[in-house]
């Protein structure tokens, strides 16, 4: 198997076909700058905003078409309902357009905490942050990633994709520290954390959980609704919410299930991954389900 390379001093380097950026020790897609980086960090937010923030393929546009939804937000296509400002090539707009846009906004976020939109520790903007197992979340993400543009056209086979996830050098970073530095923060008032596969199995205490938090109301008949309309199916076919027309998009959503690792992963990788995850989650407190 391939070494995946050091990333010590880098800045913007393509590594054996997989792009990404180092920002502040992170490994970040390269369409992230110290600019797209400061301007969403330190974009003035009100307690009407809303941030919706995950680990890459972790429930984000399942969770977001929920937010639309439950705000009422709803526009064009799901894209153009809330607004990603860390990135070059999500928006190119300014503070002041920003400013212009009716309450509650709803922003997204792939950050660790200390580098979300906002700053969490001092903004009353609400943060929503939804956490996937990681199994499932490297195998997801492994299939997004390949031959994609903002990747670097990425082909280096599950083995080598694998090493880099478990040792933190895909865009994003390490799995366990960006879940860990957000789960770490749970009990702050404007922070709510969520999992994917809680919010599979109790849909609507989980999103009555979500709601209160945002102080919206919501009945049983809305409540149908809205998970009639974000089932898994329904998304991937309505072009409202498959992000089909966005390029490299196509394969958004794959299978949404639980436990579509075991189709991945090999026995020494299990054993490996198994091994990592006990260490780290470890009197954390947090853990998760794998089928």
């Amino acid at each position: 198997m391939a070494a995946a390379q050091h990333l010590d001093h880098l800045e913007n380097v393509v590594s054996s076909g997989y792009s990404y950026r180092l920002l502040e020790g992170w490994v970040m897609p390269p369409e992230i700058t110290d600019q797209s980086l400061s301007f969403s960090r330190n974009l003035p937010t009100r307690p009407t905003d809303i941030c919706f923030v995950s680990y890459p393929k972790s429930g984000t546009t399942w969770l977001a078409f929920i937010l639309v939804l439950l705000t009422g937000k709803k526009k064009d296509s799901l894209e153009n309902s809330y607004v990603w400002p860390e990135s070059d090539r999500t928006f190119q707009g300014t503070a002041e357009d920003l400013a212009q846009l009716d309450d509650p906004r709803l922003f997204k976020s792939h950050m660790p905490y200390h580098m979300a939109l906002g700053s969490p520790a001092r903004s009353p903007c609400r943060y929503i942050y939804i956490a996937r197992n990681p199994k499932d979340v490297c195998t997801s993400y492994y299939h997004f990633e390949r031959n994609q543009s903002w990747s670097g056209f990425f082909d280096g086979g599950w083995d080598r994709w694998f090493e880099m996830f478990v040792t933190g050098k895909v865009q994003r970073g390490n799995w366990f520290d960006h879940v860990l530095s957000w789960w770490e923060k749970r009990h702050q008032e404007n922070v709510v954390f969520v999992k994917y596969e809680d919010l599979q199995k109790n849909f609507d205490s989980e999103l009555r959980r979500i709601a209160n938090f945002l102080h919206i109301e919501v009945e049983d008949a809305k409540i149908n609704e809205i998970r009639d309309t974000v089932s898994f199916s329904k998304m991937k076919a309505d072009k409202f919410s498959s992000l089909a027309n966005q390029e490299g998009h196509s394969g958004l959503f794959r299978k949404g299930k639980v436990g579509s690792w075991r189709e991945q992963f090999t026995a020494k990788q299990t054993e490996v991954f198994d091994s990592m995850y006990w260490d780290r989650m470890a009197n954390t407190g947090l853990s998760f389900d794998f089928e």
